[in-house]
């Protein structure tokens, strides 16, 4: 019997795939569209073998899953034989002539009924074994998979990691590692256990009466027939639903993770419309998908309906007929044979959950085997580390996969040892493409890259970037204190990064924060200005004492003071080093031996610094000359500022970030019951329907007292008749109120929690800035939240709390019936039921506490993203091995109360197993006791035994649910802590604001002060006074944390100062709404952030009456209509993923006609070459930008120390003064 079964499961488990005709194909292709995985990348991976699944697994998990695999077919055979045993018992039943005082008719159901707590001991102790070792192991494998999952992806090419976005890696880590840890766990269990069950059922019924068996054993490949079709007729409306959920989350998480960009263009109501449209697009195909699945799930208890009537109709008959020799045969084979072919009906959710395994291990398989470091031998490469890194480039050329245009375009030039070189030229030349290939991420299309005479390809790729250090333009920093930002695993001292940190100019700053070099950086190092973080980077670049330095923007975030400074060491450090400087701005480069000038991908000017800068008629000397400030002004000495305070001002230290301010936020306190009644007319009408579902198991259990009855009845025929006339009537009203409940429960649920993600993605577009600085409502936190909780909590509303309804009106009709037939059992069921629940709370609750830890522990997802969002810095610093072993170091910490939950889920699952024999001893064994004594007949005995037996049915499916409810009250607790119900006020109070009241634009700043609501007790700014008339600019200078950006964020409505007043046309800014004073203001910051979709798309978002022909004109203002035109799309093109399509510059030019678009009447940022006829205020370091301005301000320390034109400020020789001479270029 069990190698039928073995056989059985390897048949159709390994069934191939490749005929394109086969059903099993054609499910199987079915299956991965079901799931959105569609696309390009998985279509052309083929589906792995069954076996291939567990080619991560040690010997020891292989082992575990063979035996737990083994004693799923004992618990599947125990099933068929328990409904034996009360055949035999109800054989008894009818058979007895006196029962009272029947002293043998007692022990003999005695004897038996012990047999029910043998069955309960060993199904439950087996049952849990068996859990636990395919949650233990495929948990192991799962985790092994992860390890090598991102092993695989550090260890790849850069364009290939490009090729899939951080959020596509990030889905195959969880999303698709998760189905393969469900395909062979426990659903391997249930798929051998049904296997079992139908073999050994069929066998053991057939052995019974084959008669009836053979009439009633078709209704499983019936209805399994009926679930496959359900994928098949469903995949295309459940595969748009996934692909639009994926853009819902998509447009909320870049709209939440840039809010201060979506506010400062108004584009909250484009947002949300955006992400309205995608939600409200998903409802017609989830509910063409819901609709198909409840016709199927109806057509699946009618045929099993039929079947069972009809078996209980023939066995009847066959038994006063004596085809039948005992009454409790007729229940024992039908109830079998149902049994047996209902388990076959089960193997469809189970093969499911394998095939789908399968196919995820594919794409999965496919990322980790695309490994490219395992193709280059140590062995054979050239170790670098004695090289006199003599560089040379030979011709080289490189296109992007993919572009069609070069990048590089036969690019030569070369280095000798411990030269500086500059790499100078407008955006998109090749500069930065140059880079990358001296640290190999990309390899040239033709030509050669030479070290020492020897192809860079013939060294050893890791050594090679260990001997390089490299600050890139745009930093990354890590989640962890900044001493492991700057070590990252390597054995430096604690004297050789503080010695880097002075270097780099960061020592000063970081010995002012509470915790020193140990003060913690949130992901991305948000807790630093941009300065900080580049100066950090700087330190982590040196710290390992490179033979190379490459250098690409690397000052471009900082002051002029701190820029001068940090150049002075990086010169110092550049000594006996070959060094290779990216610039835009030219006075970082006047000490390099050589210059290169790059247009298009071409050399086309090469020399010294001042050579080029000599000639006239040259591209670099018109470059200098659009840089230089004021040849006449003297070179003087320059005066020590110490900017300590303002530097410690503008970060978020460990201690501060702990005592943040808590200021309240309006938010809605809602959980279980606010979800279930979010929409109260709805909520009433699956009220109704779950109580209507709920009489059909009283119903049930009256129908099977009835035909007991007609077993102990000589005159049976007309008592037989109507009650297969009422068993038909019930199944016509279940399936019937099945079809309508679970289509209004799809409706319900869908339309429901797109309602709720709706308003939660309102609310959070309208919430104040200071709300995002709190950590647990951080812009991070809550895009993570709104996409991961609401499939949890609709749950709730799809399945859950209708069941619980359902079976709860059930129990209570079946108690009444209890106590109706027998007072004494109806305690025995009540009795029960507190047994149970108290049980059920227990486990969940030690169930609930380890998942809480597994939560806390496991922070191996965020991890992951920093390490997909940042893989090329890693490889640049070459320390996979670092993040590779911090993850795995988080997974095994995790594996303690992972086995705690693991233990407890198995628990229930053995109950689940096991609890129909426990209710049967119990019932049998007392309920026989009150027959003897004569308190109950016999028909009364069977029919407490029937509801005792139904009261446990329905507990264990409000089990099921509880614990969907419990996970799905969370989310929604969790999802109403988002919504502010005041959000639909301060949408009328914009909406009725008149937006042109703000005509002229001047803007006044009188005494402000201000203090982040994070860091309450630090001012960032004290006492700030000035004006800008209408028309004018004003320029705001000074080192980085003086408090410039503070004043934007101030004018942008951000914040309110918390003393003194701003206001605009001789309005208070409190007196005007965000909405409109931002309609009259354009702001584009020093990093522009661009959203998925086309350039026009970015250039109207908030303004979306703006016309093409605007588009353009703002373009065109902006310096970007030319390289829009030479794109194949023009203004269609795609900007990609954070913009990722586009160049620095390219960026930078579409984010300020984006602000220009929009006609503001003030202006601020980089916007100041197209301010004709607006009031701008610029904030610089580049201080030729500003020379023109009608006022400038040096602002240091929270204040402004000086204020006048350039000239007037320059003859007094002062701060700015002192910043001017600084940036001078001759």
């Amino acid at each position: 019997m069990e190698s039928h079964s073995i056989s059985a499961t390897s048949l159709l488990l390994e069934n191939e795939i490749e005929t394109e005709k086969g059903c099993f194909s054609r499910l199987l292709d079915l299956v991965y569209k079901s799931e959105g995985d569609d696309d390009e990348d998985f279509s052309t991976v083929k589906p792995i073998p069954f076996f291939q699944l567990f080619r991560f697994a040690s010997k020891r998990e292989r082992l575990a899953i063979g035996l737990a695999i083994f004693l799923s077919i004992l618990v599947g055979m125990c099933s068929p034989f328990h409904t034996y045993l009360c055949g035999v018992i109800t054989t008894l039943y009818v058979d007895v002539k006196e029962p009272i005082g029947n002293l043998e008719f007692l022990h003999q159901v005695w004897r038996l009924s012990s047999l029910y707590g043998v069955f309960f001991v060993f199904t439950f102790t087996v049952g849990y074994a068996e859990n636990w070792l395919h949650a233990w192991a495929s948990e192991r494998i799962s985790q092994r998979i992860r390890s090598e999952f991102i092993s695989s992806v550090l260890a790849r090419e850069a364009f290939n990691n490009d090729a899939a976005s951080s959020g596509e890696l990030s889905n195959r880590l969880s999303s698709n590692v998760d189905r393969i840890k469900d395909g062979i766990g426990d659903n391997i269990g249930e798929f051998v256990r049904a296997m079992s069950m139908f073999v050994s059922g069929s066998l053991l019924s057939f052995y019974l009466d084959w008669r009836t068996t053979l009439l009633l054993v078709w209704s499983g490949p019936i209805c399994l027939l009926n679930s496959f079709l359900i994928p098949l007729l469903s995949s295309s409306a459940s595969s748009k639903v996934v692909h639009l959920l994926d853009e819902a989350n998509g447009i909320s998480e870049e709209a939440i993770l840039n809010i201060k960009t979506v506010a400062s263009c108004n584009g909250e109501k484009t947002m949300i419309e955006r992400y309205k449209s995608s939600l409200l697009s998903s409802l017609s195909p989830a509910l063409r998908c819901g609709f198909v699945t409840a016709l199927f799930d109806t057509i699946a208890p009618a045929i099993h309906y039929a079947f069972h009537i009809f078996g209980f109709w023939y066995g009847t008959v066959s038994y006063h007929s004596g085809r039948i020799e005992g009454a409790g045969d007729v229940f024992a084979v039908v109830g079998i044979a149902m049994g047996s072919s209902n388990s076959f009906t089960r193997l469809g959710p189970h093969l499911m959950a394998v095939m789908k395994a399968r196919a995820a291990a594919a794409k999965v398989y496919h990322t980790i085997d695309s490994k490219t470091e395992v193709t280059e031998d140590p062995l054979t490469k050239l170790d670098p580390s004695n090289a006199a890194m003599k560089l040379r480039f030979v011709d080289v050329s490189y296109t992007f996969p993919s572009r069609s245009q070069p990048v590089l375009q036969n690019l030569s030039f070369s280095l000798s040892p411990g030269e500086s070189l500059a790499l100078v030229g407008k955006s998109g030349c090749g500069k930065s493409t140059t880079l990358k290939l001296l640290t190999r991420f990309f390899s040239a299309d033709s030509g050669q890259i030479l070290l020492d005479g020897k192809h860079l390809e013939d060294y050893d790729k890791k050594k090679w970037r260990r001997m390089v250090g490299v600050v890139s333009q745009e930093p990354s920093l890590f989640y962890g204190s900044i001493k492991e930002n700057i070590c990252l695993g390597r054995p430096f001292s604690d004297e050789q990064v503080e010695e880097a940190c002075r270097v780099a100019y960061a020592h000063e700053f970081i010995m002012g924060l509470e915790e020193g070099y140990s003060t913690l950086l949130g992901p991305s190092g948000v807790a630093l200005s941009g300065g900080q973080k580049q100066r950090i980077a700087i330190a982590r670049a040196i710290v390992s004492n490179p033979r190379l330095l490459l250098l690409d923007e690397a000052t471009s975030a900082l002051d002029t003071k701190s820029e001068r400074i940090v150049q002075e060491a990086l010169d110092a450090a550049s000594e006996g080093r070959t060094t290779i400087v990216v610039a835009h701005r030219l006075s970082t480069i006047k000490n390099v031996n050589k210059v290169i000038v790059m247009e298009e991908g071409r050399v086309v000017e090469t020399g010294g610094y001042d050579e080029l800068r000599c000639r006239h008629d040259g591209i670099f000397s018109r470059m200098v000359a659009a840089q230089e400030i004021e040849r006449h002004e003297e070179e003087r000495s320059i005066v020590e500022s110490n900017s300590e305070e303002s530097e410690k001002s503008d970060v978020i230290d460990n201690k501060n970030n702990e005592e943040i301010a808590s200021e309240e936020f309006p938010v809605w306190k809602g959980g279980l019951l606010s979800l279930f009644f979010f929409n109260k007319k709805r909520a009433l009408i699956t009220t109704l329907l779950s109580v209507m579902r709920g009489i059909e198991l009283p119903i049930l259990a009256l129908s099977f007292y009835f035909i007991f009855s007609t077993l102990k009845d000589i005159d049976y025929e007309e008592h037989l008749f109507w009650t297969m006339i009422g068993s038909t009537i019930l199944a016509v009203y279940t399936s019937v109120i099945i079809l309508i409940s679970q289509t209004v429960h799809t409706y319900t649920s869908e339309s429901t929690m797109r309602d709720l993600r709706i308003a939660c993605f309102s609310s959070l577009m309208r919430r104040p800035m200071a709300y995002f600085d709190r950590k647990e409502t951080s812009p991070a936190a809550t895009s993570v939240l709104l996409s991961q909780q609401p499939p949890i909590a609709i749950a709730i509303l799809n399945n859950s709390m209708s069941e619980v309804i359902e079976c709860l009106f059930a129990g209570c009709v079946i108690a009444v019936l209890l106590f109706y037939f027998c007072i004494p059992s109806g305690f025995i069921g009540l009795a029960y039921l507190i047994i149970f629940f108290v049980t059920f709370v227990i486990v969940q609750h030690y169930s609930d506490k380890a998942y809480n830890e597994v939560v806390e522990i496991d922070k191996s997802g965020e991890l992951a993203t920093e390490i997909f969002d940042n893989v090329s810095t890693i490889q640049q610093l070459a320390v996979e091995g670092h993040f590779q072993q911090r993850f795995d170091e988080i997974q095994m910490r995790r594996r303690k109360p992972l086995a705690t939950k693991i233990r407890c889920l198995s628990i229930v699952h053995a109950i689940d197993e096991s609890e129909y024999m426990l209710l049967d001893f119990m019932a049998t064994t007392i309920g026989i006791y009150f027959v003897y004594t004569g308190l109950i007949n016999v028909k009364q005995m069977y029919a407490t035994e029937l509801f005792i037996a139904f009261l446990g049915v329905a507990a264990i499916c409000m089990s099921d649910s509880f614990k969907d409810i419990i996970s799905g009250s969370s989310a929604a607790r969790l999802l109403f802590k988002l919504i502010d119900p005041t959000v639909n006020e301060k949408e009328k109070k914009d909406e009725n604001h008149n937006e042109h009241m703000i005509s002229r634009g001047s803007l006044h700043a009188d005494s402000i002060s201000f203090a982040y609501p994070s860091r309450p007790h630090k001012k960032t700014l004290n006492g700030v006074s000035f004006a800008v008339g209408e028309g004018r600019s004003l320029a705001l200078v000074g080192p980085s944390g003086g408090g410039k950006s503070t004043v934007v964020n101030l004018i942008e409505r951000f914040y309110n100062p918390t003393q003194g007043q701003l206001y605009i046309d001789d309005i208070p800014f409190s007196s005007i709404p965000s909405f409109s004073l931002r309609s009259s203001i354009a702001l584009v910051s020093q990093e522009p952030v661009l959203f998925r979709g086309s350039i026009i798309d970015n250039v109207r978002l908030g303004s979306e009456n703006v016309s093409e022909e605007e588009v353009r004109d703002a373009c065109r203002m902006a310096n970007a209509h030319e390289f829009i035109q030479h794109f194949p799309e023009g203004y269609s093109t795609p900007v990609g993923e954070k913009g990722r399509s586009l160049s620095g510059g390219q960026k930078q030019r579409i984010a300020i006609a984006r602000a220009l678009g929009r006609n503001p009447r003030v202006v601020h940022e980089a916007l100041l070459t197209s301010a004709r006829g607006r009031t701008s205020i610029t904030i610089a370091h580049r201080l030729d930008t500003i020379r023109h301005c009608d006022e400038i301000c040096f602002v240091e320390g929270g204040r402004i120390v000086e204020r006048g034109g350039h000239e007037e400020l320059m003859e007094r020789r002062g701060r700015y003064a002192e910043m001017v001479d600084q940036q001078r270029l001759t």
